[in-house]
């Protein structure tokens, strides 16, 4: 079963979480579009991987945060196709 996408508001971004519990926000924002942000969950985390290979042991999701945080996601530069869409 494929996870349904949040429709609340607010943006959204592909994020991950360590072995240690510390998450960070790695793309985004996708600005109230988590089926985006759900859509590179997979492309984010191989990339993740290939920069840190501890990141295979590491958790990958989205998380939703409040309309007021705005700050770019740790990846988005690795991601200049999606970025150009999103500035």
């Amino acid at each position: 079963m494929s996870q349904q996408p949040d429709t609340r508001p607010g943006n959204y971004y592909v994020t991950v979480v360590n072995d240690h519990g510390d998450y960070r926000p790695l793309l985004g924002p996708f600005p109230n579009d988590h089926a985006g942000a759900l859509a590179m969950v997979d492309a984010v985390m191989e990339k993740a991987c290939d920069l840190d290979p501890r990141g295979i042991w590491y958790s990958y999701g989205t998380a939703r945060f409040s309309q007021d945080f705005a700050t770019p996601g740790l990846l988005n530069d690795y991601f200049n196709d999606w970025s150009d869409d999103h500035e």
